[in-house]
């Protein structure tokens, strides 16, 4: 019978920057989703994550077993967090594996070496270890202790009492305390030994250098992840994804491709270099070329953006629409096989289907005090060098000319033109040209 194994791990409240949000990549939350990943590969009886952020109810689910994931809020006790309620889930008898989220493991492997060391010496306590070395390069008496990382039996009388002092108030492992109950002999207490071969299975966070490392650990994993999936990355190591993104079968990922947050991508898209997606979907079949920043948006299948276009939150591409080079759009939908192709800008927009927006078209979407909406209605054309003051309706199948300055609601099928006459002086350059001779003759010879 399988020996039984549950997981308890503390969650770090610390972030870096000084309280700067990190990106995603290097989030706390994405450093423990990553460790309880891990953590499931060993298939153990129950994990239980202690977290001041996290929800107390579990935010997964694993197969036939539901309740085997659970997560305990922190209690604010005169100033300290105390670890509560956390007890009682635990099963008193097999192994527990201690960790808190400054241990990174690389994958599972460093945690099954340590519970095979921890079993078959029958340990109390084991700790991860390494040997200081002499100037020769080789293991000396001295050692140190990893931190983040313990595993204990708990089939021994009174192991409750030294959980509940295991983890400080930050959430990190308190490996000293954590060995009192050994004390005056340490009996009982026992060493993993890591060596040179498994220093790269591991990290121990404890700066930003250790953020970078994780973060490019945590990024190859999930391109590994997504090619065994069927995408195509064209320059793995030159590309970016965050944990969460999802990416269909058939999509090819060109280098210097970014993607972070829960941006969802679907089969057969191609993205293309210097792309940045940040929290969206994109849907089969869309074509995102180079230099294009995508954020907050859902494109439906087969639309193309970009080069060097930016779509911001809340906007909509509808099918088969297409948007060009130095198009921006700001909550924006942007309806089905409609184009805008060149240089403009679609704020607080609502465009129909089979619309043309020409090149240099502005939503003159604010007054200063608020934003006002800009409703076009389908199959219009709007002339390049439009600018349309909101609020504002262009009525279906309307034509814009170029050039104008549209204040006032269009009528459907109409034309609307709001430019000045153009008048034309004939020979004016000719006589500004001698103007301009007659000056300068005069400015060289004063006194004339």
């Amino acid at each position: 019978m399988r020996k039984k194994l549950q997981v308890l791990i503390s969650q770090l409240r610390a972030e870096s920057g000084e309280g700067e949000k990190l990106p995603e990549l290097l989030s706390a939350r994405a450093r423990l989703n990553h460790l309880i990943k891990v953590c499931l590969e060993l298939r153990p009886d129950r994990v239980v994550i202690i977290s001041s952020e996290l929800p107390p109810q579990p935010a997964r689910k694993t197969k036939n077993k539901t309740d085997r994931l659970l997560f305990v809020q922190r209690e604010q006790t005169a100033g300290e967090n105390q670890l509560t309620n956390y007890l009682s889930s635990l099963k008193r008898e097999g192994d527990l594996l201690l960790l808190s989220t400054e241990f990174f493991p690389v994958s599972s492997d460093i945690f099954l070496k340590a519970l095979k060391t921890h079993r078959e010496n029958s340990y109390s306590l084991t700790l991860l270890a390494g040997k200081q070395k002499t100037e020769a390069g080789r293991a000396g008496e001295d050692y140190f202790v990893y931190p983040g990382l313990a595993v204990v039996n708990l089939d021994e009388e009174n192991r409750h009492l030294v959980l509940e002092k295991s983890f400080k108030p930050s959430g990190e492992l308190d490996v000293v305390r954590l060995t009192d109950y050994l004390k005056p002999d340490y009996d009982g207490l026992g060493f993993d030994w890591i060596g040179d071969e498994e220093k790269g299975s591991f990290l121990v966070i404890v700066g930003p250098a250790d953020w970078s490392r994780a973060a490019s650990i945590l990024s190859r994993l999930k391109v590994a992840e997504l090619e065994k999936q069927g995408v195509i990355f064209l320059s793995p190591e030159e590309t970016w994804i965050d944990p969460e993104v999802q990416i269909g079968r058939g999509s090819i990922v060109y280098p210097w491709v970014i993607i972070e947050g829960r941006t969802r991508i679907g089969s057969h898209c191609r993205l293309y270099p210097h792309s940045h997606i940040i929290d969206s979907q994109i849907s089969d079949g869309v074509k995102v070329f180079s230099s294009t920043v995508i954020e907050g948006s859902y494109l439906e299948k087969a639309v193309q953006v970009g080069p060097f276009s930016r779509l911001r939150p809340e906007t909509r591409l509808k099918a088969g629409s297409r948007v060009g080079n130095f198009v921006e759009m700001k909550k924006t939908v942007f309806g089905q096989e409609s184009k805008a192709m060149h240089l403009s800008y679609l704020g607080d927009a609502q465009v129909g289907d089979r619309v043309n927006i020409g090149a240099g078209t502005i939503t003159c979407n604010y007054d200063g005090e608020k934003k006002n909406k800009t409703t076009i209605g389908r199959e219009t054309f709007v002339g390049s060098g439009t600018e349309l003051v909101a609020p504002v309706k262009i009525g279906r199948g309307a034509y814009i000319a170029a050039g104008s300055t549209i204040t006032d609601n269009v009528s459907p099928e109409a034309l609307a033109i709001a430019r000045a006459r153009q008048v034309e002086k004939k020979g004016w350059a000719r006589k500004r040209r001698a103007l301009i001779e007659l000056r300068k003759k005069e400015k060289d010879q004063p006194g004339k």
